[in-house]
Protein backbone atom coordinates (compact mmCIF):
# COMPACT_ATOMS: atom_id res chain seq x y z
CA UNK A 1 0.00 0.00 0.00
CA UNK A 2 1.81 3.38 -1.30
CA UNK A 3 2.34 5.53 2.21
CA UNK A 4 0.53 8.62 2.99
CA UNK A 5 0.74 11.78 1.97
CA UNK A 6 -0.27 15.57 2.12
CA UNK A 7 -2.44 16.11 -1.29
CA UNK A 8 -2.28 20.01 -1.77
CA UNK A 9 -4.83 21.89 -4.57
CA UNK A 10 -4.53 24.96 -6.08
CA UNK A 11 -6.44 27.60 -4.46
CA UNK A 12 -7.91 28.58 -7.91
CA UNK A 13 -8.64 24.74 -8.38
CA UNK A 14 -11.36 24.92 -5.36
CA UNK A 15 -12.78 28.12 -6.82
CA UNK A 16 -13.32 26.52 -10.18
CA UNK A 17 -15.29 23.61 -8.92
CA UNK A 18 -17.88 26.19 -7.47
CA UNK A 19 -17.91 28.59 -10.30
CA UNK A 20 -18.79 25.18 -12.69
CA UNK A 21 -21.25 24.12 -9.79
CA UNK A 22 -23.08 27.74 -9.90
CA UNK A 23 -22.95 27.38 -14.17
CA UNK A 24 -24.78 23.45 -13.38
CA UNK A 25 -27.39 25.06 -11.67
CA UNK A 26 -27.91 28.09 -14.45
CA UNK A 27 -28.25 25.53 -17.51
CA UNK A 28 -30.14 23.06 -15.17
CA UNK A 29 -32.56 24.94 -12.50
CA UNK A 30 -34.48 22.07 -12.26
CA UNK A 31 -32.19 19.26 -11.22
CA UNK A 32 -35.49 16.58 -11.45
CA UNK A 33 -36.04 17.57 -15.09
CA UNK A 34 -31.73 17.61 -16.02
CA UNK A 35 -30.16 15.07 -18.32
CA UNK A 36 -28.91 12.27 -15.52
CA UNK A 37 -25.59 12.49 -16.49
CA UNK A 38 -25.78 16.12 -15.72
CA UNK A 39 -27.03 15.83 -12.29
CA UNK A 40 -24.60 13.14 -11.71
CA UNK A 41 -21.94 15.60 -12.80
CA UNK A 42 -23.39 18.28 -10.02
CA UNK A 43 -22.95 15.48 -7.51
CA UNK A 44 -19.48 14.78 -8.51
CA UNK A 45 -18.43 18.39 -8.28
CA UNK A 46 -20.32 18.59 -5.14
CA UNK A 47 -17.93 15.56 -3.78
CA UNK A 48 -14.95 17.17 -5.10
CA UNK A 49 -15.43 20.92 -3.34
CA UNK A 50 -16.85 18.90 -0.24
CA UNK A 51 -13.22 16.37 -0.51
CA UNK A 52 -11.25 19.09 -0.60
CA UNK A 53 -12.87 21.63 2.16
CA UNK A 54 -12.36 18.70 4.63
CA UNK A 55 -9.05 17.73 3.62
CA UNK A 56 -10.29 14.27 3.28
CA UNK A 57 -8.18 13.45 0.43
CA UNK A 58 -5.01 12.22 2.51
CA UNK A 59 -5.05 8.52 0.74
CA UNK A 60 -8.23 8.96 -1.34
CA UNK A 61 -7.02 7.16 -4.83
CA UNK A 62 -6.15 4.13 -2.52
CA UNK A 63 -8.89 4.31 0.02
CA UNK A 64 -12.35 5.30 0.42
CA UNK A 65 -13.07 8.19 2.58
CA UNK A 66 -14.55 7.34 6.04
CA UNK A 67 -18.62 8.70 6.24
CA UNK A 68 -21.64 7.32 4.49
CA UNK A 69 -21.67 9.70 1.72
CA UNK A 70 -19.73 8.69 -1.86
CA UNK A 71 -16.41 10.39 -1.60
CA UNK A 72 -15.05 12.05 -4.85
CA UNK A 73 -13.45 9.13 -6.50
CA UNK A 74 -16.74 7.55 -6.10
CA UNK A 75 -18.48 9.72 -7.84
CA UNK A 76 -15.90 10.35 -10.95
CA UNK A 77 -15.97 6.46 -11.64
CA UNK A 78 -19.88 6.99 -11.74
CA UNK A 79 -19.76 9.92 -13.61
CA UNK A 80 -17.18 8.10 -16.39
CA UNK A 81 -19.38 4.65 -16.73
CA UNK A 82 -22.62 6.86 -17.56
CA UNK A 83 -20.52 8.50 -20.17
CA UNK A 84 -21.75 6.58 -23.55
CA UNK A 85 -19.26 3.56 -25.16
CA UNK A 86 -17.30 5.47 -27.91
CA UNK A 87 -19.33 9.06 -27.22
CA UNK A 88 -16.94 12.15 -26.33
CA UNK A 89 -17.95 13.80 -23.37
CA UNK A 90 -17.58 17.44 -25.19
CA UNK A 91 -20.30 16.21 -27.93
CA UNK A 92 -22.65 14.97 -24.65
CA UNK A 93 -21.90 18.51 -22.97
CA UNK A 94 -22.43 20.07 -26.26
CA UNK A 95 -25.62 18.17 -27.22
CA UNK A 96 -27.02 18.54 -23.55
CA UNK A 97 -26.62 21.99 -23.53
CA UNK A 98 -27.93 22.79 -27.02
CA UNK A 99 -30.93 20.90 -26.05
CA UNK A 100 -31.64 22.71 -22.75
CA UNK A 101 -31.41 26.15 -24.63
CA UNK A 102 -33.55 25.34 -27.56
CA UNK A 103 -36.04 23.94 -24.77
CA UNK A 104 -36.10 27.05 -22.82
CA UNK A 105 -36.08 28.84 -25.50
CA UNK A 106 -38.04 27.92 -28.40
CA UNK A 107 -38.05 29.45 -31.54
CA UNK A 108 -34.89 31.26 -30.83
CA UNK A 109 -31.28 31.03 -33.16
CA UNK A 110 -29.16 29.76 -30.26
CA UNK A 111 -26.27 31.02 -31.84
CA UNK A 112 -27.43 34.54 -31.38
CA UNK A 113 -26.90 34.70 -27.62
CA UNK A 114 -23.21 35.10 -28.06
CA UNK A 115 -24.23 38.59 -29.49
CA UNK A 116 -24.15 41.44 -27.02
CA UNK A 117 -27.60 43.00 -26.23
CA UNK A 118 -28.44 46.79 -25.66
CA UNK A 119 -29.20 47.35 -22.20
CA UNK A 120 -27.89 43.74 -21.10
CA UNK A 121 -27.71 40.56 -21.94
CA UNK A 122 -30.83 38.51 -22.58
CA UNK A 123 -32.08 35.55 -20.32
CA UNK A 124 -30.93 33.18 -23.46
CA UNK A 125 -27.28 35.40 -23.48
CA UNK A 126 -26.95 34.76 -19.42
CA UNK A 127 -27.37 31.17 -19.60
CA UNK A 128 -25.54 30.80 -23.19
CA UNK A 129 -22.13 32.88 -21.05
CA UNK A 130 -22.68 30.03 -18.44
CA UNK A 131 -22.26 27.18 -20.60
CA UNK A 132 -19.48 28.27 -22.58
CA UNK A 133 -18.14 29.16 -19.12
CA UNK A 134 -18.88 25.34 -17.56
CA UNK A 135 -16.71 24.84 -21.10
CA UNK A 136 -13.78 26.31 -20.30
CA UNK A 137 -13.83 25.39 -16.72
CA UNK A 138 -14.01 21.75 -17.37
CA UNK A 139 -11.71 21.04 -20.14
CA UNK A 140 -9.03 20.97 -17.17
CA UNK A 141 -11.29 20.69 -13.82
CA UNK A 142 -11.55 17.16 -13.83
CA UNK A 143 -7.71 16.30 -14.77
CA UNK A 144 -6.46 18.87 -13.08
CA UNK A 145 -8.31 17.62 -9.66
CA UNK A 146 -6.76 13.65 -10.44
CA UNK A 147 -3.39 15.69 -10.85
CA UNK A 148 -3.33 16.81 -7.65
CA UNK A 149 -4.76 13.53 -6.23
CA UNK A 150 -1.80 12.00 -7.96
CA UNK A 151 0.72 13.90 -6.99
CA UNK A 152 3.56 12.08 -5.62
CA UNK A 153 2.69 8.64 -6.35
CA UNK A 154 4.24 6.42 -9.06
CA UNK A 155 2.86 5.19 -11.83
CA UNK A 156 2.91 2.12 -10.44
CA UNK A 157 1.31 3.03 -7.89
CA UNK A 158 -2.11 5.20 -9.71
CA UNK A 159 -2.26 2.19 -11.93
CA UNK A 160 -3.48 0.05 -8.67
CA UNK A 161 -5.45 2.69 -7.97
CA UNK A 162 -9.39 3.19 -7.07
CA UNK A 163 -9.53 5.68 -9.89
CA UNK A 164 -11.10 4.01 -13.09
CA UNK A 165 -9.17 4.92 -16.26
CA UNK A 166 -11.83 6.12 -17.84
CA UNK A 167 -12.23 9.59 -16.13
CA UNK A 168 -8.99 10.77 -18.22
CA UNK A 169 -12.03 10.82 -20.85
CA UNK A 170 -13.88 13.52 -18.72
CA UNK A 171 -12.77 17.03 -20.39
CA UNK A 172 -14.75 19.24 -23.07
CA UNK A 173 -11.83 20.23 -25.02
CA UNK A 174 -13.41 19.21 -28.56
CA UNK A 175 -16.17 21.60 -27.28
CA UNK A 176 -17.76 23.71 -29.72
CA UNK A 177 -17.82 26.56 -26.94
CA UNK A 178 -14.09 26.30 -26.53
CA UNK A 179 -13.10 25.78 -30.13
CA UNK A 180 -14.98 28.70 -32.00
CA UNK A 181 -16.12 32.11 -31.52
CA UNK A 182 -18.49 34.42 -33.20
CA UNK A 183 -20.11 34.13 -36.72
CA UNK A 184 -17.76 30.44 -36.60
CA UNK A 185 -19.89 29.66 -33.62
CA UNK A 186 -22.82 30.57 -34.69
CA UNK A 187 -21.93 28.19 -37.75
CA UNK A 188 -21.01 25.07 -35.76
CA UNK A 189 -23.89 25.40 -33.81
CA UNK A 190 -26.09 25.25 -36.89
CA UNK A 191 -24.42 22.21 -37.97
CA UNK A 192 -25.24 20.78 -34.18
CA UNK A 193 -28.61 21.68 -34.57
CA UNK A 194 -29.20 20.75 -38.41
CA UNK A 195 -27.90 17.18 -36.85
CA UNK A 196 -30.69 17.41 -34.15
CA UNK A 197 -32.85 18.78 -36.49
CA UNK A 198 -34.73 14.98 -37.29
CA UNK A 199 -35.88 15.10 -33.98
CA UNK A 200 -37.48 18.25 -33.49
CA UNK A 201 -39.14 18.17 -36.37
CA UNK A 202 -41.72 15.51 -35.23
CA UNK A 203 -41.70 12.79 -32.24
CA UNK A 204 -42.01 9.50 -34.49
CA UNK A 205 -39.34 8.38 -36.71
CA UNK A 206 -37.91 5.57 -39.13
CA UNK A 207 -34.27 4.53 -38.23
CA UNK A 208 -33.13 3.14 -41.96
CA UNK A 209 -29.40 2.87 -43.46
CA UNK A 210 -28.46 5.00 -40.23
CA UNK A 211 -30.66 7.66 -41.42
CA UNK A 212 -34.09 9.04 -38.93
CA UNK A 213 -36.58 9.91 -40.92
CA UNK A 214 -39.47 11.74 -39.63
CA UNK A 215 -42.94 9.69 -40.46
CA UNK A 216 -46.74 10.23 -39.92
CA UNK A 217 -48.21 7.71 -38.04
CA UNK A 218 -52.13 8.07 -38.63
CA UNK A 219 -54.94 6.55 -37.03
CA UNK A 220 -53.57 5.84 -33.93
CA UNK A 221 -55.34 5.96 -31.10
CA UNK A 222 -55.57 7.26 -27.78
CA UNK A 223 -54.54 5.81 -24.61
CA UNK A 224 -58.27 5.85 -23.56
CA UNK A 225 -59.67 4.33 -26.48
CA UNK A 226 -58.50 0.77 -25.97
CA UNK A 227 -61.16 -1.73 -24.76
CA UNK A 228 -61.35 -4.54 -22.46
CA UNK A 229 -57.21 -6.29 -21.81
CA UNK A 230 -57.48 -4.67 -18.23
CA UNK A 231 -53.89 -6.12 -17.39
CA UNK A 232 -51.99 -4.54 -20.87
CA UNK A 233 -53.84 -1.27 -20.22
CA UNK A 234 -52.48 -0.96 -16.60
CA UNK A 235 -48.95 -2.66 -17.73
CA UNK A 236 -48.50 0.07 -20.48
CA UNK A 237 -49.11 3.27 -18.46
CA UNK A 238 -47.44 1.86 -15.87
CA UNK A 239 -43.85 0.87 -17.83
CA UNK A 240 -44.33 4.04 -20.20
CA UNK A 241 -45.00 6.30 -17.58
CA UNK A 242 -42.17 5.33 -15.38
CA UNK A 243 -39.94 5.61 -18.39
CA UNK A 244 -41.19 9.43 -18.75
CA UNK A 245 -40.29 9.94 -15.10
CA UNK A 246 -36.73 8.78 -15.53
CA UNK A 247 -37.45 6.37 -12.82
CA UNK A 248 -36.54 3.20 -15.25
CA UNK A 249 -35.89 2.42 -18.90
CA UNK A 250 -35.98 -1.41 -18.11
CA UNK A 251 -37.43 -2.80 -21.84
CA UNK A 252 -40.55 -4.31 -22.60
CA UNK A 253 -41.20 -7.81 -23.86
CA UNK A 254 -44.47 -7.98 -25.41
CA UNK A 255 -45.73 -10.85 -27.14
CA UNK A 256 -49.12 -12.27 -27.97
CA UNK A 257 -50.66 -13.66 -31.27
CA UNK A 258 -51.49 -11.50 -34.44
CA UNK A 259 -54.16 -8.74 -34.18
CA UNK A 260 -54.49 -8.15 -30.46
CA UNK A 261 -53.03 -4.77 -29.61
CA UNK A 262 -49.19 -4.98 -29.26
CA UNK A 263 -48.34 -1.99 -32.04
CA UNK A 264 -50.99 0.13 -31.56
CA UNK A 265 -50.43 0.10 -27.20
CA UNK A 266 -46.96 1.06 -27.63
CA UNK A 267 -47.52 3.65 -30.50
CA UNK A 268 -50.12 5.24 -28.41
CA UNK A 269 -48.31 4.92 -25.04
CA UNK A 270 -45.46 6.31 -26.30
CA UNK A 271 -47.23 9.31 -27.92
CA UNK A 272 -49.31 9.49 -24.67
CA UNK A 273 -46.33 11.34 -22.46
CA UNK A 274 -45.06 14.35 -24.33
CA UNK A 275 -41.69 13.55 -23.48
CA UNK A 276 -41.10 10.85 -25.10
CA UNK A 277 -39.58 10.00 -28.73
CA UNK A 278 -40.84 7.19 -31.16
CA UNK A 279 -37.71 5.51 -32.97
CA UNK A 280 -39.11 2.65 -35.14
CA UNK A 281 -36.01 0.88 -36.15
CA UNK A 282 -35.38 -1.41 -39.31
CA UNK A 283 -35.79 -5.39 -37.84
CA UNK A 284 -32.19 -6.17 -38.87
CA UNK A 285 -30.59 -3.43 -36.17
CA UNK A 286 -31.52 -5.45 -33.14
CA UNK A 287 -29.23 -8.22 -34.61
CA UNK A 288 -26.92 -5.94 -35.94
CA UNK A 289 -26.94 -1.97 -35.32
CA UNK A 290 -28.23 -2.22 -32.14
CA UNK A 291 -24.86 -0.41 -30.39
CA UNK A 292 -24.19 1.99 -33.18
CA UNK A 293 -28.07 3.57 -33.01
CA UNK A 294 -27.73 3.15 -29.54
CA UNK A 295 -24.45 5.86 -29.79
CA UNK A 296 -26.43 7.87 -31.76
CA UNK A 297 -29.63 8.56 -29.10
CA UNK A 298 -27.32 8.21 -26.57
CA UNK A 299 -25.87 11.70 -27.82
CA UNK A 300 -29.10 13.75 -27.14
CA UNK A 301 -29.67 13.19 -23.24
CA UNK A 302 -31.69 15.45 -23.12
CA UNK A 303 -34.56 13.45 -25.30
CA UNK A 304 -36.33 10.37 -24.23
CA UNK A 305 -36.17 7.99 -26.92
CA UNK A 306 -38.40 4.62 -26.85
CA UNK A 307 -37.12 2.34 -29.47
CA UNK A 308 -39.52 0.11 -30.91
CA UNK A 309 -38.81 -3.26 -32.83
CA UNK A 310 -42.13 -4.59 -33.93
CA UNK A 311 -42.92 -7.91 -35.59
CA UNK A 312 -39.27 -9.87 -34.20
CA UNK A 313 -39.19 -13.13 -34.93
CA UNK A 314 -38.18 -14.05 -31.05
CA UNK A 315 -37.34 -17.89 -32.12
CA UNK A 316 -34.59 -17.04 -35.30
CA UNK A 317 -33.44 -13.24 -33.99
CA UNK A 318 -29.79 -13.43 -33.27
CA UNK A 319 -30.22 -11.49 -29.40
CA UNK A 320 -25.74 -11.17 -29.04
CA UNK A 321 -26.21 -7.25 -29.16
CA UNK A 322 -29.56 -7.36 -27.13
CA UNK A 323 -27.60 -9.28 -24.76
CA UNK A 324 -24.41 -7.50 -24.90
CA UNK A 325 -26.41 -4.03 -24.01
CA UNK A 326 -29.11 -4.92 -21.62
CA UNK A 327 -27.64 -6.60 -18.36
CA UNK A 328 -24.47 -7.25 -19.86
CA UNK A 329 -21.53 -5.78 -20.74
CA UNK A 330 -23.24 -2.69 -21.06
CA UNK A 331 -26.55 -0.67 -19.83
CA UNK A 332 -28.83 1.44 -21.98
CA UNK A 333 -28.09 4.84 -21.11
CA UNK A 334 -30.88 6.65 -19.59
CA UNK A 335 -33.08 8.21 -22.21
CA UNK A 336 -32.95 5.21 -23.89
CA UNK A 337 -35.91 2.21 -23.33
CA UNK A 338 -37.01 -0.57 -25.71
CA UNK A 339 -39.88 -2.26 -26.31
CA UNK A 340 -40.40 -4.92 -28.58
CA UNK A 341 -43.32 -6.86 -29.86
CA UNK A 342 -42.88 -10.62 -31.14
CA UNK A 343 -45.86 -13.31 -31.63
CA UNK A 344 -43.58 -16.15 -30.05
CA UNK A 345 -42.47 -16.29 -26.79
CA UNK A 346 -39.17 -14.55 -25.68
CA UNK A 347 -36.34 -17.29 -25.28
CA UNK A 348 -35.31 -17.29 -21.28
CA UNK A 349 -32.57 -15.77 -21.38
CA UNK A 350 -33.91 -12.42 -23.16
CA UNK A 351 -37.35 -12.24 -21.51
CA UNK A 352 -35.25 -12.64 -17.57
CA UNK A 353 -33.69 -9.22 -19.47
CA UNK A 354 -36.76 -6.87 -19.30
CA UNK A 355 -40.63 -6.76 -18.42
CA UNK A 356 -42.53 -9.66 -20.19
CA UNK A 357 -46.24 -9.09 -20.66
CA UNK A 358 -47.85 -12.24 -22.79
CA UNK A 359 -51.37 -11.09 -23.89
CA UNK A 360 -54.10 -13.48 -23.45
CA UNK A 361 -55.89 -15.52 -26.22
CA UNK A 362 -59.11 -13.42 -27.34
CA UNK A 363 -61.92 -15.44 -26.83
CA UNK A 364 -65.62 -14.81 -26.16
CA UNK A 365 -65.32 -13.63 -22.66
CA UNK A 366 -62.91 -10.70 -23.70
CA UNK A 367 -64.87 -10.18 -26.69
CA UNK A 368 -67.78 -8.83 -24.24
CA UNK A 369 -65.46 -7.38 -21.81
CA UNK A 370 -63.92 -4.85 -24.65
CA UNK A 371 -68.03 -4.48 -25.76
CA UNK A 372 -68.86 -3.51 -22.36
CA UNK A 373 -66.00 -0.78 -22.14
CA UNK A 374 -67.01 0.65 -25.26
CA UNK A 375 -70.61 0.92 -23.85
CA UNK A 376 -68.96 2.62 -21.11
CA UNK A 377 -67.01 5.00 -23.30
CA UNK A 378 -70.24 6.24 -25.06
CA UNK A 379 -71.68 7.25 -21.37
CA UNK A 380 -73.61 3.81 -20.63
CA UNK A 381 -72.71 3.62 -17.30
CA UNK A 382 -75.54 0.88 -16.71
CA UNK A 383 -75.41 -0.77 -19.84
CA UNK A 384 -76.74 -4.26 -19.82
CA UNK A 385 -74.72 -7.46 -19.98
CA UNK A 386 -77.26 -8.81 -22.14
CA UNK A 387 -76.57 -5.75 -24.90
CA UNK A 388 -72.57 -6.49 -24.90
CA UNK A 389 -73.66 -10.12 -25.24
CA UNK A 390 -75.57 -9.59 -28.63
CA UNK A 391 -73.85 -7.09 -29.77
CA UNK A 392 -70.75 -9.37 -29.46
CA UNK A 393 -72.56 -12.06 -30.94
CA UNK A 394 -73.79 -9.81 -34.27
CA UNK A 395 -69.58 -9.01 -34.30
CA UNK A 396 -68.87 -12.98 -34.61
CA UNK A 397 -71.89 -13.38 -36.66
CA UNK A 398 -70.28 -10.82 -39.42
CA UNK A 399 -66.96 -12.35 -39.44
CA UNK A 400 -68.14 -15.47 -40.35
CA UNK A 401 -69.81 -13.85 -43.24
CA UNK A 402 -66.18 -13.05 -44.31
CA UNK A 403 -66.96 -9.15 -43.63
CA UNK A 404 -63.93 -9.47 -41.53
CA UNK A 405 -60.24 -10.91 -42.48
CA UNK A 406 -59.63 -11.76 -38.75
CA UNK A 407 -61.38 -12.10 -35.23
CA UNK A 408 -59.25 -10.20 -32.97
CA UNK A 409 -59.55 -6.98 -31.03
CA UNK A 410 -58.13 -4.59 -34.17
CA UNK A 411 -61.47 -6.16 -36.15
CA UNK A 412 -63.19 -5.87 -33.38
CA UNK A 413 -62.66 -1.86 -33.17
CA UNK A 414 -63.25 -1.79 -36.41
CA UNK A 415 -66.61 -3.22 -36.12
CA UNK A 416 -67.25 -0.82 -32.85
CA UNK A 417 -66.67 2.20 -35.21
CA UNK A 418 -69.49 1.10 -37.25
CA UNK A 419 -71.70 0.17 -34.43
CA UNK A 420 -71.35 4.05 -33.21
CA UNK A 421 -72.10 5.56 -36.71
CA UNK A 422 -74.67 2.83 -37.66
CA UNK A 423 -78.25 4.33 -35.48
CA UNK A 424 -80.09 1.72 -37.34
CA UNK A 425 -77.76 -1.03 -35.84
CA UNK A 426 -77.80 0.32 -32.35
CA UNK A 427 -81.44 0.36 -32.47
CA UNK A 428 -81.65 -3.14 -33.60
CA UNK A 429 -78.80 -4.47 -30.80
CA UNK A 430 -80.94 -2.79 -27.91
CA UNK A 431 -83.65 -4.28 -29.18
CA UNK A 432 -82.69 -8.03 -29.24
CA UNK A 433 -81.35 -7.13 -25.90
CA UNK A 434 -84.39 -7.08 -24.41
CA UNK A 435 -85.60 -10.41 -25.87
CA UNK A 436 -86.02 -13.26 -23.54
CA UNK A 437 -83.25 -15.67 -25.15
CA UNK A 438 -80.19 -13.92 -25.70
CA UNK A 439 -77.54 -15.19 -28.42
CA UNK A 440 -74.19 -15.26 -27.22
CA UNK A 441 -70.92 -15.23 -28.77
CA UNK A 442 -69.90 -18.68 -30.75
CA UNK A 443 -66.93 -19.70 -28.26
CA UNK A 444 -66.52 -22.77 -30.52
CA UNK A 445 -65.49 -19.49 -33.72
CA UNK A 446 -63.13 -18.18 -31.12
CA UNK A 447 -60.94 -21.26 -30.23
CA UNK A 448 -61.01 -22.80 -33.87
CA UNK A 449 -59.28 -19.20 -35.29
CA UNK A 450 -57.00 -19.41 -32.07
CA UNK A 451 -56.02 -23.13 -32.72
CA UNK A 452 -55.29 -21.86 -36.36
CA UNK A 453 -53.34 -18.93 -35.48
CA UNK A 454 -51.15 -20.57 -32.99
CA UNK A 455 -50.81 -23.78 -34.96
CA UNK A 456 -48.82 -21.63 -37.62
CA UNK A 457 -46.78 -19.92 -35.49
CA UNK A 458 -46.14 -22.78 -32.82
CA UNK A 459 -47.07 -25.97 -34.80
CA UNK A 460 -49.93 -29.03 -33.48
CA UNK A 461 -47.76 -28.74 -30.24
CA UNK A 462 -50.14 -26.00 -28.47
CA UNK A 463 -53.53 -27.25 -28.68
CA UNK A 464 -52.73 -28.75 -25.05
CA UNK A 465 -52.34 -25.13 -24.20
CA UNK A 466 -54.72 -24.26 -25.84
CA UNK A 467 -57.15 -26.44 -24.33
CA UNK A 468 -55.71 -25.36 -21.08
CA UNK A 469 -56.39 -21.35 -21.71
CA UNK A 470 -60.11 -22.68 -21.97
CA UNK A 471 -60.13 -25.02 -18.88
CA UNK A 472 -58.56 -21.98 -16.92
CA UNK A 473 -61.85 -19.26 -18.12
CA UNK A 474 -64.27 -21.77 -17.28
CA UNK A 475 -63.20 -22.76 -13.33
Amino acid sequence: MPSKKTVSFPEQLAGNITEALVSCQVLFPDRSAAPPFFALLADTLGAMRKDIRSGRTEHLLFEPAEGTEPDSVTYLNRLSGALPPKVYFSSFFDNAVLDELSRRFPGADVSSFEEKKEGGPSDGAFCFRHAKRLAELLKNLIPEYVEALSAGHTPDEIRFSRLLPSVSALATGRSAFLRLAGGAFGLEVRKKTAAREPFSSGRTFRHKDGVFEPVNLESIRKVDEFYGYHAARQTFLEHFGAFSAGKANLPLLISSLPGLGKTQMTISHTLHYANLTLILPSPSDIAEGLEALIRKLAQYPARKFMLFFDDIDASTTDWFYFRANVGGAFSLPPNISITIASNQRFPANISSRGRGFVYPIFDEVRCKEMVADFLLSLGMKDAPDSLAAVIASDYVEEFSQKKFEELSPRTLVRYLGTYRDNPVKRKKMLESSREDIITEPDALVFYQENLKLMRSIYGDSVLEELRQEALNHES
